[in-house]
């Protein structure tokens, strides 16, 4: 990939100059729907070799029965309901736990993007019109229309759900927009009721996972809560938005071994 560095953080920050992209004049992240394309020199074929070997591609299922919390992500719909449905099918195949946590917040949705018939067309044959009311303007509203309109299957549906509710940050600099919080926003808000030391199953998917779940290990490792990651293959996506996931996995990495 031509990514310098002799250890660590030296490969880390050349990771987070080339690819982790951010809004001009300001320290605030683009959105993976506004990166700007780029070039890398490794071939189509042995690039998708490369993210294979490294976990960013294939599907991954479950490997215990048994867990005290799942947990669903924020995201924009699309990925949303991709993760709604594996929790769905993993529940179906047997995988059982205590809580259902819906990672969320107060982001405000993306107008062309997330909507209710959009919402209707993923969810496909889970679609169940449980209610009339609209998708709302917030990404916790958007996955409460799910969780309701979902035809989960039975007993899913029955467990205890916790809705946690991330607050918008300020604004990156003077004058600018407020941020929508992130993973990690959402977890230290889940954190503030102070779960149990146990173990929580994340439902992320490819190639989201990995920097997902380096961020919930790192923060719920000194809780003494255990952390597994599982989801859906990842879906054909430009070399800008695996480079992103990449950068961002080798971040949460770089901050796991510094704390």
């Amino acid at each position: 990939m031509g990514i310098p560095g002799d250890n660590l953080a030296e490969i880390n920050a050349a990771l987070q100059q080339r690819f982790f992209q951010k809004k001009p004049g300001t320290n605030e992240p683009l959105e993976r729907w506004e990166l700007g394309a780029v070039k890398v020199s490794c071939p189509p074929a042995r690039f998708l070799r490369h993210l294979k070997l490294c976990g960013f591609a294939d599907a991954t299922i479950p490997q215990n029965w048994d867990y005290t919390y799942a947990a669903w992500p924020g995201a924009l719909l699309v990925r949303a309901v991709a993760r709604l449905i594996d929790l769905a099918d993993a529940w179906e195949s047997g995988v059982r736990w205590k809580e259902t946590i819906v990672l969320g917040g107060k982001r405000p949705l993306q107008q062309d993007k997330e909507t209710t018939q959009a919402a209707i067309a993923l969810m496909g044959r889970y679609y169940y019109p449980a209610t009339s009311r609209p998708l709302g303007e917030t990404e916790l509203d958007m996955m409460r229309w799910l969780w309701a309109n979902c035809m989960l299957p039975p007993g899913l549906q029955d467990t205890r759900v916790v809705f946690v509710d991330a607050p918008m940050k300020p604004p990156a600099t003077p004058g600018g927009q407020p941020v929508r919080p992130n993973t990690e926003d959402t977890v230290q808000e889940w954190l503030k009721s102070k779960p149990v030391s146990t173990n929580i199953l994340l439902s992320s998917g490819a190639p989201y996972g990995m920097a997902q779940g380096e961020a919930l290990w790192r923060l719920l490792v000194v809780h003494g809560i255990g952390v597994e990651t599982f989801g859906h293959a990842a879906p054909d996506l430009p070399p800008e938005v695996f480079m992103r996931e990449v950068a961002g996995t080798v971040y949460q990495i770089t901050q796991s071994r510094a704390s």
